[in-house]
């Protein structure tokens, strides 16, 4: 993992067209996942069959202490806290809440908004669709500002895709946070990057927003 405040990524202009400008207001990746390195095959095993019980635990710390950190980044630029969390559906289209919703459960005390994905669009999807998601959002008093929680962020399509059917249901601003921001050493790229990030040290107490 390398320092968060190397990894703030946005919108691609690909989504900002396709989504009509409906995206979300803030996208926090944690830190990058280089592939084939630590953080990448936790990202990988928490969820594998059978689940690596050391790399739950150690996404499950590094996202409550990032959000215990950062929180008041994301709530201003929110406009308030956070009311709601909803996980990024599986690719896999396994029936039933997110890997990542079932290792946070209730700590982040908050509801969880189900996003239900539209079948026409499968794994193999890598571009931003405005009609992938359904997402009700339940009627209360007040702004309703989801916090879009994703494990590894590659195009961004399918969070930015949720988080636009989030504000077209009725939320008045949306937040990504995401565990892993991917990245491919061989991607010619990604070389001045990962070349860049050589040195710095992992600090949490610095994210993106800040930077």
């Amino acid at each position: 993992m390398r320092s968060p405040g190397f990894a703030l990524c946005y919108p691609c202009q690909e989504h900002q067209t396709e989504s009509r400008g409906v995206l979300a207001d803030v996208v926090v990746p944690i830190s990058y996942s280089r592939r084939t390195g630590q953080h990448h095959h936790h990202l990988r095993s928490y969820k594998s069959t059978p689940a690596s019980a050391q790399a739950k635990w150690n996404l499950l710390a590094l996202l409550l202490l990032f959000l215990r950190e950062h929180i008041d980044c994301l709530s201003r630029r929110l406009g308030g806290p956070p009311t709601h969390a909803v996980a990024v559906p599986s690719t896999r289209g396994k029936a039933g809440p997110h890997a990542l919703q079932e290792l946070i459960q209730d700590r982040l005390g908050l509801p969880w908004l189900d996003a239900v994905p539209d079948p026409r669009y499968g794994p193999e999807v890598r571009h931003f669709q405005r009609d992938w998601f359904a997402v009700r959002i339940p009627d209360r008093v007040g702004p309703v500002r989801p916090l879009v929680l994703d494990d590894t962020w590659t195009t961004g399509s399918r969070a930015q895709s949720l988080a636009h059917a989030l504000k077209t249901a009725g939320a008045s601003s949306v937040a990504i946070v995401v565990l892993g921001r991917h990245v491919k050493p061989e991607h010619e790229a990604s070389r001045p990057l990962l070349k860049a990030i050589e040195e710095p040290m992992f600090d949490l107490s610095v994210c993106s927003v800040e930077r």
